[in-house]
């Protein structure tokens, strides 16, 4: 207490007489008397009069204020001794007054907020000249609106809370379906490989078990002949040996016995055997098949094992808009026919001309994708043939008057379309010209860029990967000499593009057999090609 008593003396030694209240940027008039700033200029501003100091009526100029700087240094040490004392006795006082927060200037408890200056207010303060003409209210009621819209936004972030919790919950319990599947599929995986494993391995016992018992009945087979030809070969030597001698005897003891020495000793059948008995030369032809078969059918079963697991089976729809004006693309879009009929009155940029070819409506510049054509021989009847016949003097054709005559009818049994039959070869009738088989198709993928005027040369150079088809076999259009890769033309043709791998791979998609394969890095789009060049053929993209 002995410091408090001076200290609320120089407390009230810097009180403005105007608001009763701290000095604050105190300053001087011409009779020497301090005020705040704020207030002197309000008196200022709302007085008609001759300007009068408050204190001791003295009459002054506006122009005469000025601030005391010292003073306001002196104000800002006193106020600031004030607070520290009293923090000092919050500290020391009792847990509840500690936690009280006061007013900074009065150490008052805070009731008031001032709406005009957003200030928080104690009693002091709002009975001030600076606050007493304010919006001033309790701290609770101004602070309603406020509390309200936090409550409001506290709701929104409270639902967005539970909509990512949910959110995460459900997300977690796909992901854990998910793994649960993926653990299912690694038994399924293990238990079906298992299977097919065990399934080899007994076919693989199987075939050499019987092979085995080939073996054995070959090597006992051996070891009679070879019996039998010693025993044969030890009855002829002694009757070898006994002739000899007698043939050595003097002529009187030759001629003693008159009756024919060759009959006394015939000459007996002797034993001549097969080295190989057809019951096993047969069944040997049979266990050859056999293998041929499961080479066959291994190929068969790596080629759709590889094409299903890595590959992706595209649906192929064929662009018209690229479609040459002899070709009659499908509504679908799946399937071609060669009419030898200019079909289109105008020719775009983009179509073939002169050839007969076509592009997919699809291209790719990446991944591995897989899609098949079906290659048809159809059987036009005497009317449509015809009818072909009559128009095609006055259509543009790039068929030769010949090449429309050597596709013969497939059967009289089919009124009009139909195949020849369920054999892997379309026909083996075409006649051969200077030893060369004509081509009717080609299928496989071209570069977007490929040149569509002119005649072409379908190599990968010009940015053709293609197969030629013909009733000679399958041809391969490596470079300008074609080679020959099949003796037979499949019915459908499996294309599949590793367009990263720079791989195309053409596969019997009836047999899962592999044709040929191309390497090549490819740039650009890449999309299917066909090329069509027979009126009595049909070709099929599938699925």
């Amino acid at each position: 207490m002995a410091t408090a008593s001076p200290l609320r003396s120089l407390e009230d030694e810097v009180l403005c007489s105007i608001c009763l209240d701290c000095l604050r940027e105190p300053v001087t008039i011409d009779c020497g008397h301090v005020f705040c700033y704020r207030c002197i200029v309000k008196v200022c501003e709302a007085s008609r009069q001759p300007l009068q100091c408050s204190l001791c009526k003295t009459a002054f100029k506006r122009e005469s204020i000025r601030h005391v700087w010292q003073m306001a240094s002196l104000v800002e040490n006193i106020w600031r001794l004030k607070v520290d004392e009293e923090r000092q006795a919050r500290e020391d006082g009792p847990a509840e007054q500690r936690a009280e927060p006061l007013c900074g200037r009065h150490l008052e408890k805070l009731h008031y907020y001032c709406r005009d200056d957003q200030q928080i207010l104690c009693v002091v303060c709002r009975e001030s000249r600076e606050h007493r003409h304010h919006a001033a209210v309790l701290l609770e009621k101004a602070a309603q609106p406020c509390r309200g819209k936090i409550l409001n936004h506290l709701k929104i972030l409270k639902g967005d809370r539970d909509r990512i919790q949910n959110f995460q919950s459900t997300g977690e319990d796909e992901i854990q379906a998910l793994l649960t599947k993926f653990q299912s599929h690694r038994q399924d995986i293990v238990s079906v490989f298992e299977q097919g494993h065990q399934f080899l391995r007994e076919r693989e016992q199987y075939l050499l078990d019987l092979l085995v018992e080939l073996e054995r009945e070959l090597t006992e087979g051996r070891s009679s002949r070879v019996s039998k030809g010693s025993e044969e070969a030890a009855r002829l030597g002694a009757l070898i040996s006994e002739l000899e001698k007698k043939v050595r005897q003097p002529a009187l003891e030759l001629l003693q016995d008159p009756s024919d020495i060759i009959s006394r000793y015939p000459r007996k059948k002797f034993w001549i055997e097969k080295p190989i008995s057809p019951a096993i030369k047969k069944r040997a032809e049979e266990f050859s098949d056999k293998v041929l078969s499961l080479e066959k059918g291994l190929r068969g079963f790596h080629g759709k094992l590889l094409r299903d697991l890595e590959y992706k089976t595209m649906r192929i729809i064929l662009n018209s808009q690229t479609a040459n004006g002899y070709l009659s693309v499908s509504p679908n879009g799946k399937s071609m026919i060669f009419t030898g009929l200019w079909m289109n009155k105008y020719q775009r940029g983009q179509r073939f001309d002169p050839e007969p070819g076509v592009l997919g409506s699809k291209g790719f510049t990446w991944g591995k994708v897989y899609w098949e054509v079906k290659v048809d021989r159809i059987w036009w009847g005497a009317e449509e043939e015809e009818e072909a016949v009559k128009h095609r003097g006055g259509a543009r054709s790039v068929l030769g008057g010949s090449c429309l005559g050597r596709f013969l009818g497939i059967t009289d049994a089919y009124g009009s379309l139909g195949y020849r039959d369920d054999s892997e070869e379309l026909g083996e009738e075409w006649s051969q010209e200077n030893g060369v088989w004509p081509k009717f198709c080609l299928v496989g993928v071209a570069r977007e860029s490929v040149v569509r005027r002119g005649f072409l040369t379908f190599t990968p150079a010009e940015g053709f990967w293609t197969l030629q088809l013909s009733l000679a076999g399958v041809y391969v259009c490596a470079s300008s000499e074609p080679l020959q890769v099949l003796s037979y033309c499949p019915r459908q043709i499996g294309v599949a593009l590793d367009y990263d791998g720079g791989k195309v791979t053409f596969t019997n998609a009836g047999t899962q057999e592999f044709i040929y394969e191309f390497s090549s890095a490819f740039t650009g789009r890449v999309f299917p090609f066909l090329w069509l060049n027979c009126m009595r053929s049909r070709l099929t993209l599938r699925p």
